[in-house]
């Protein structure tokens, strides 16, 4: 074996040994709290309803899993929607990212739920946690601003 398969081999262990570390972190809360006022009018109509609409009838023909993860898209979407409705442009901006977040943790819930990859359900993992502690630092950076 030449030393760069070695190290190629070493670099992909040293990885998986993280990744298995990281897998075992329990998910967080973090990532269902709602989004503060300051992210604009939760009562605002932010095209909810029509695209609920959609995503049922796309999940209708689909196996249960698809359709699981079609659910994810439509809280995502409005509580996006709604932040950009922030007056400031950078907390729109960061009140649009918490729940794109917490969609990609809700992505990667269901993928831990339905899928049988072990590579899949560590990389859904990794998702949960960096996108949860990422979720912790926008909530930090909004409560500096209310």
């Amino acid at each position: 074996m030449d030393m760069m398969k070695l190290g190629a081999a070493g670099i992909l262990a040293v990885a998986f040994a993280g990744a298995l570390v990281v897998r075992e972190q329990p998910a967080s809360e973090v990532a269902i709290l709602p989004l503060p006022p300051i992210c604009g009018d939760v009562l605002a109509e932010h095209g909810g309803a029509s695209m609920q609409a959609h995503i049922d009838m796309m999940a209708e023909g689909a196996g249960e899993a698809h359709a699981a993860l079609l659910q994810t898209m439509e809280p995502m979407h409005s509580d996006m929607m709604r932040g950009m409705t922030a007056e400031d442009f950078q907390t729109a901006f960061v009140c649009s990212m918490i729940p794109h977040h917490q969609g990609a943790v809700e992505m990667a819930q269901v993928a831990q739920q339905y899928g049988d990859d072990p590579w899949v359900q560590m990389f859904a993992q990794e998702i949960i946690t960096a996108q949860q502690a990422e979720i912790k630092e926008m909530q930090a950076w909004l409560a500096r601003g209310e």
